[in-house]
């Protein structure tokens, strides 16, 4: 006699449950990596072009601007998920003319993201100089400041990303100095989503 070989309707019932329930759990879970997963990327993408803008002033010895960018070829946005540009700005009006160079064009950030900067002398710009500290722009000793990456879709101060950036030109990835669960700021306050 021939025993067949299978599943009985039980067996695949339970099986089926199991499966649902691994579904339900993971795919949230998955989708909040991928959100994690483009904050950083995101917030990521502005240090290595804030380091980059830094080496090359040194390396230059002149003041390299940047500032955020819609257009690619002059500072004309607070919003930096827009995109950005780097260049030499030998005479630091936060333009571009003479003999300034561009040295990056970026597109920006994907669609749903924000890339804002907080505490600086100018919310579109920042400059460094040939010593790689942040220039004062404006006389205040206020030059240091924090880029912040939110993601409109999980728009929640605590999964937000930060980079803090000191007088000297340092950058730093900001931190929960509060132990709340939201990373602060360069002067210790929350940093908050637009």
């Amino acid at each position: 006699m021939k025993k067949n070989h299978g599943f009985t309707l039980i067996e695949l019932m339970v099986a089926i449950a199991v499966m649902l329930i691994m579904f339900t759990i993971g795919v949230p879970q998955y989708q909040r990596i991928v959100e994690n997963n483009r904050r950083v990327d995101g917030i990521n993408a502005i240090i290595g072009d804030l380091n980059l803008a830094r080496t090359e002033a040194v390396k230059q010895g002149m003041t390299v601007t940047i500032c955020g960018s819609s257009d690619g070829l002059t500072c004309n946005t607070p919003n930096w998920e827009n995109g950005w540009i780097i260049f030499t700005d030998q005479n630091r009006d936060a333009a571009i003319n003479g003999v300034d160079t561009i040295l990056v064009r970026k597109n920006g950030l994907p669609a749903g993201m924000t890339l804002r900067s907080v505490n600086f002398d100018s919310f579109s710009v920042v400059q460094y100089m040939p010593s790689g500290e942040l220039r004062d722009t404006s006389g205040d000793n206020m030059d240091a400041g924090t880029f912040i990456v939110c993601d409109n879709e999980a728009n929640n101060d605590t999964r937000a990303r930060a980079a803090n950036i000191n007088r000297l030109g340092r950058i730093m990835t900001a931190r929960d100095t509060d132990a709340n669960n939201i990373r602060n700021d360069n002067l210790g306050n929350d940093i908050v989503c637009p």
